[in-house]
């Protein structure tokens, strides 16, 4: 059954706003809402709960500004452990969108961990949008 849904994990980088543009055409093809989400963490001196709203409050003043014709886009701060935030979500999600950064690591360097953890246990698709898909 579906659930008219997609949601983003933001973390304010330049995949997840690549994430963001893939989620925005992928809601016009699917005429569905889309749920940006991100993460801060109360154990954290860089992952607090402001520096969360900051990058939901530039990616609406920012990216999204000036565009015309968006769908219905709710932003939501939640604390948690990013992977954690983000497989819950997807139990209410149609797909789960999410920008690939890869890192150092050969076992994860197509993904992330966040990424591979959630392309794991999801409870939906998962769409990781690569390094270069929008430039």
């Amino acid at each position: 059954m579906a659930k008219n849904l997609i949601v983003v994990g933001m973390d304010g980088s330049d995949r997840a706003h690549d994430a963001l543009r893939f989620a925005v055409e992928e809601a016009h093809r699917r005429d569905c809402p889309i749920e940006v989400i991100t993460t801060w963490r109360a154990d954290s001196q860089d992952d607090t709960r402001e520096k969360a709203e900051q990058i939901q409050e530039h990616v609406r003043t920012r990216i999204l500004a000036g565009q015309d014709d968006l769908p219905t886009i709710a932003f939501e701060v939640v604390q948690g452990r990013p992977e954690e935030v983000l497989v819950s979500a997807s139990a209410r999600a149609d797909i789960l969108v999410l920008g690939a950064h890869g890192v150092q690591s050969i076992r994860r360097a197509a993904l992330g961990s966040i990424s591979e953890y959630v392309a794991r246990l999801a409870s939906c698709p998962v769409v990781v949008i690569p390094v270069g898909a929008y430039q």
